[in-house]
C-alpha cells in the first residue's frame, strides 16, 4: 500500500531530478551502466571517527552504497563523550521570545538508539530581565511531557539534561515540542514583555543517545551539525582547472542532497579540498573525466555512497559513474532506495507551524500545529507560516477570513484587544472591553489579501490582556494561576476565491516556491566571474530555491555574462565592478572569461573597505539611491523641514495634507515608513534585484556585491531562512554590517503567466487590478457617470411631449 501511495509523487521527483541534470548541455553518449556494486574493500586499521554534530563520533567501516544493507559502527569503550545528533530546525527558530512562545523541533534515531534511549540536551541563555521563580521551560517529546527546568541562565548557556525512556521514543523522525512561560523581573508594563526571550544554542544542543553502536546510512546525514555561523555547510570539493561542465555535473547532487538533507539553511561552498568542521562534502566521479578522480579517495564505488571525510566532524557523499549521461539514472535509484525514506519523511511531510494554503478551503490553527492552553500573561502570542500559491494576485478583491474561537476571563481592562499581524503589518483588532468575560464563537475577522505576498506569509495573533493589578506591579499580587486568556485550535483560516495571475518582478514567489524558476523551462545561471564565491553563491542560490520548490530546479550555469538575444529566465551572479563593464561594454564586447574556477581568491588577503562609492559627510548621494527618487525626495523633505524660516499656513496646510496622502499610502500598501529608502545607504551591501528579461517571456534575477569578500557575507545572509523568507518586491538591500535587509516594491507589475481564463477569475483579476489602481476606477466611475447624465439630459426633456409629426 504503501509503495502505491508514494509512486507518483516519486515519479514525478525523479523526472524532475534527471531533467536538472540533463538540461540543455550536449554531453557525450554513454554505455549501459549496471547498478552492481563493487565489493567494499576490508578495513585494515581502526576505524576513524565522524562527527554529525557537535560532540558526535561514528566509526566507519565501510561505504554504504545505494541500497546496500547499512553498516553498525562501533565507538571506542574509552570516549568520554557520547553521540549528540543535532535538530534539524535552523539556528532562527530556536529562540522563544514573549511571556508565552512554543517551538517545534525535531531529531532523527534509528533502530540501534531506540532500545537503549537517551537524553535530551537543551543549552540555552535567556536575558535577563527574566524572572527565574516563575519562568519554566517545559520540553515534551512525541506528546508526552518529559519535564520542566526554570529558566536562570542570564550569564551564559547553560545546559538541562532530560532523560528519555526507550518506550517515548521511535524509529526515524522524532518530534520535541518547547515552551517557554517568563516573566519580567521589575517591569509589569505591555512593552516590557517583548524583552523576554530565551535563546537555544544549535550547536549544543539535541538528543545524545545511550548507545553505544551507530548505523550510519543516508538517513543519518539529516542529523549533521552546524558550522559557527548556524549553517549546514555543504561543500563541492572540485578538482583542478574544473570548469562549467563539472558544475553542471555536479548541481543535480547539489540539489538533491538539499532536498534530503530538509534543512532551510544550507550554505553551498566550492573548494578543491575537504571541509573543516560540521557538514557535508560531496564529490562527482565520472570514469570519462580522470581529472574528476583527484578530488576522491582512491578508487571510490560506483553508485551514491556515503562514507568518511577527513575531519571526523564532516561526512562525504560521493557519486560515480562511467559517464555524465548516467547521473541523472543513479540519482534516480538512489531516490527510489535509500533516500526515499529521508524525502517521505522530510522535504514530502508536513511541516509544524505550517499552513500551505489551496483556494476555497478552510484551515484550523490545530493544521499548524497550535495547541490550545490556557494563558495567564499580558500578552499572548502565537505564530505560524502560510504558503499562498505563487501566481496568487494580492489585492482588495476578497478577504481571508478568520473565524475565532477564543474566551476572555473576568476582570480584564478595556483596553484589552487581540491584533492580527501579516507580514509584520497589524492588519486587524479587536477590542475586548467586556469586563465580565467574553465568549467568541466563531467571531468573523476579516483580513486584507493586499496584506499577503506569494509565498510565504508569517502571520502572527497576539492578545494584550491587562488588568488593573499590573499597573501596581507588586508580584505579591500577581495570580498567575488564574488564566485570562485561551485561543482554542479550532480557530479557522478559510482562504476565498484567489484570483490567479502571476506578476513579476516578485521576490517572494521566487523565495517561496522558486517561481518562476521551477517550472520546466529551468533557469540559467551566469557567474560574471568565474570565482570561486561567485560560484559558491550560485550554487547557495539553486539549493535554496530547489527548497522552496521542493523539487530539483532545472539549472544550467555558464559563465560570462547572458547573450544579448537570450531567452527564457536567468540568474546573474556578479561583483559590482563586473556589472558596471557590462553596462559599459555591453554583452557582446564583454572580456571572454576564464573555462575553468578560480580558487587563488585569498581571504586574509582581501581589503574590507568598499571601494565602489565614497560615504564622507556632505558628500553627494550615491548613484544607486536613484532607484527610488520619490521615497528619497520625501525623506529628504522630512529632514529637512525644520530648517525652513517658518512659512506661511498654506505652506503648513499643505505640507500636512502631504503627511496623510503619505500615511495613506502607507495604510493602502501596507508599507511601513521603514520601507522607504534612506539617506544613508550602507556602507557594506549586496543587492538582490529582478528584472524583465530582454524578451519579455522571463526575468533575470541579479545579485551583485562590491567584492567577493561581501558576496560571501551576502551568501552567509541569504542561507538563513529568516532573511530568505522575507525577500519581497523587486530590489532587496541587504545591510551586511548590520545584517538587516531593506524591500523596495516595484513601481509596476508585468503579467507573467495566467492559465485560468474563466469568468469567475477573468473577474477576480479586473477587480484587483482596479484595487491597484483606484485612480483610474474613480476616473471611469465619473466618466460613467457623465455618459450617464448626458444621456439622461437628452432623453428626459422629450419624453412625454406631443410633436404634430
Amino acid at each position: 500500500m504503501r509503495k502505491q501511495m508514494f509512486t507518483q509523487p516519486t515519479r514525478w521527483f525523479a523526472r524532475a531530478l534527471a531533467f536538472a541534470a540533463i538540461g540543455l548541455t550536449a554531453l557525450p553518449a554513454a554505455h549501459a551502466q549496471s547498478l552492481l556494486h563493487e565489493p567494499a574493500p576490508a578495513a585494515s586499521a581502526p576505524e576513524a571517527e565522524l562527527g554529525l554534530g557537535s560532540g558526535l563520533g561514528l566509526g566507519l567501516g565501510e561505504s554504504t552504497i545505494l541500497s546496500t544493507r547499512p553498516v553498525a559502527l562501533a565507538r571506542a569503550a574509552a570516549e568520554p563523550e557520547r553521540l549528540l545528533l543535532a535538530f534539524e530546525q535552523p539556528k532562527s527558530a530556536l529562540l522563544l521570545e514573549g511571556e508565552d512562545d512554543t517551538v517545534h523541533l525535531s531529531f532523527l534515531i534509528d533502530k540501534s538508539m531506540l532500545a537503549a534511549g537517551g537524553e535530551l540536551v537543551i543549552a540555552y541563555r535567556n536575558a535577563v530581565s527574566v524572572m527565574p521563580e516563575t519562568s519554566m521551560l517545559s520540553v515534551t517529546v512525541n506528546g508526552t511531557p518529559i519535564g520542566d527546568f526554570p529558566i536562570r541562565s542570564p550569564s551564559g548557556f547553560d545546559k538541562q539534561t532530560l532523560g528519555i525512556s526507550p518506550a517515548l521514543l521511535r524509529p526515524g523522525v522524532n518530534e520535541v515540542r518547547l515552551r517557554a512561560v517568563q516573566r519580567h523581573r521589575v517591569d509589569c508594563s505591555m512593552e516590557a514583555t517583548y524583552e523576554l526571550w530565551t535563546e537555544i544554542d544549535h550547536q549544543a544542543s539535541g538528543f545524545r543517545s545511550r548507545s553505544t553502536t551507530r548505523t550510519l546510512d543516508f538517513a543519518s546525514l539529516r542529523t549533521l551539525g552546524r558550522n559557527a555561523d548556524g549553517l549546514t555547510d555543504l561543500r563541492l570539493v572540485l578538482p583542478d582547472a574544473a570548469g562549467v561542465e563539472a558544475l553542471n555535473r555536479a548541481t543535480p547532487l547539489v540539489q538533491t542532497m538539499a532536498l534530503a538533507l530538509n534543512r532551510d539553511d544550507i550554505a553551498v561552498t566550492v573548494a578543491q579540498g575537504d571541509g573543516v568542521g560540521p557538514g557535508l562534502d560531496l564529490v562527482v566521479v565520472t570514469d570519462e573525466d580522470p581529472a574528476s578522480f583527484t578530488a576522491a579517495p582512491a578508487n571510490p564505488p560506483y553508485g551514491l555512497s556515503v562514507g568518511e571525510s577527513t575531519d571526523p566532524r564532516r561526512a562525504r557523499v560521493m557519486l560515480r559513474t562511467a559517464t555524465a549521461r548516467e547521473i541523472p539514472g543513479m540519482l534516480l535509484a538512489a531516490i527510489e532506495g535509500p533516500l526515499e525514506p529521508a524525502l517521505e519523511t522530510g522535504i514530502r511531510a508536513k511541516r509544524k507551524g505550517e499552513i500551505r494554503a489551496k483556494a476555497s478551503q478552510s484551515y484550523t490553527l490545530a493544521d499548524a500545529g497550535y495547541v490550545a492552553a490556557p494563558f495567564s500573561g499580558r500578552l499572548f502570542r502565537t505564530q505560524f507560516e502560510m504558503v499562498m500559491p505563487a501566481d496568487f494576485y494580492p489585492a482588495e478583491y476578497a478577504s481571508m477570513d478568520m473565524a475565532l474561537h477564543a474566551a476572555t476571563s473576568p476582570g480584564l481592562k478595556a483596553t484589552s484587544q487581540l491584533l492580527v499581524r501579516v507580514n509584520g503589518h497589524i492588519v486587524k483588532s479587536l477590542p475586548m472591553r467586556d469586563a465580565d468575560g467574553e465568549v467568541f464563537s466563531g467571531r468573523r475577522l476579516e483580513l486584507p489579501l493586499r496584506a499577503f505576498r506569494p509565498g510565504r506569509n508569517q502571520i502572527e495573533v497576539l492578545a494584550e490582556l491587562e488588568r488593573a493589578a499590573d499597573d501596581r506591579c507588586i508580584f505579591a499580587e500577581r495570580d498567575d494561576a488564574t488564566p485570562r486568556f485561551i485561543l482554542l485550535d479550532s480557530t479557522e483560516i478559510r482562504v476565498p476565491e484567489l484570483a490567479r495571475v502571476a506578476r513579476l518582478p516578485e521576490l517572494a514567489a521566487m523565495a517561496g516556491s522558486a517561481y518562476p524558476y521551477s517550472s520546466s523551462a529551468g533557469v540559467d545561471v551566469h557567474a560574471l566571474k568565474p570565482d570561486a564565491h561567485s560560484i559558491s553563491t550560485a550554487l547557495t542560490m539553486v539549493a535554496k530555491m530547489s527548497l522552496a520548490a521542493r523539487a530539483p530546479v532545472p539549472t544550467r550555469i555558464a559563465f560570462g555574462p547572458p547573450s544579448a538575444g537570450q531567452t527564457g529566465n536567468a540568474l546573474v551572479i556578479a561583483p559590482q565592478r563586473a556589472v558596471e563593464d557590462l553596462a559599459r561594454l555591453g554583452p557582446d564586447a564583454y572580456p571572454q572569461v576564464s573555462e575553468s574556477i578560480d580558487f587563488a581568491f585569498d581571504l586574509d588577503a582581501a581589503d574590507p573597505i568598499s571601494t565602489a562609492s565614497i560615504h564622507l559627510p556632505g558628500a553627494a548621494l550615491p548613484i544607486a539611491m536613484t532607484t527610488d527618487p520619490v521615497a528619497l525626495l520625501d525623506a529628504f523633505r522630512q529632514t529637512t523641514r525644520d530648517l525652513g524660516g517658518g512659512g506661511g499656513t498654506v505652506k503648513r496646510l499643505s505640507e500636512t495634507m502631504s503627511d496623510g496622502f503619505r500615511s495613506f499610502r502607507y495604510w493602502l500598501n501596507y508599507e511601513r515608513p521603514s520601507d522607504v529608502a534612506p539617506l544613508v545607504e550602507p556602507r557594506r551591501k549586496a543587492v538582490l534585484s529582478q528584472r524583465p528579461s530582454v524578451s519579455g517571456d522571463g526575468v533575470v534575477t541579479w545579485l551583485t556585491a562590491d567584492s567577493p569578500l561581501d558576496m560571501i557575507d551576502a551568501t552567509t545572509m541569504l542561507a538563513d531562512p529568516s532573511v530568505w523568507n522575507r525577500l519581497e518586491g523587486e530590489n532587496v538591500v541587504l545591510d551586511l554590517d548590520k545584517q538587516t535587509i531593506r524591500t523596495i516594491r516595484p513601481e509596476s507589475y508585468f503579467a507573467h503567466d495566467m492559465k485560468d481564463y474563466g469568468p469567475g477569475n477573468l473577474r477576480r483579476v479586473a477587480a484587483a487590478w482596479f484595487s491597484d489602481n483606484f485612480r483610474i476606477y474613480v476616473a471611469l466611475v465619473i466618466g460613467l457617470m457623465a455618459i450617464f447624465a448626458i444621456w439622461l439630459g437628452r432623453i428626459v426633456p422629450g419624453a412625454g411631449v406631443r410633436t404634430d409629426q
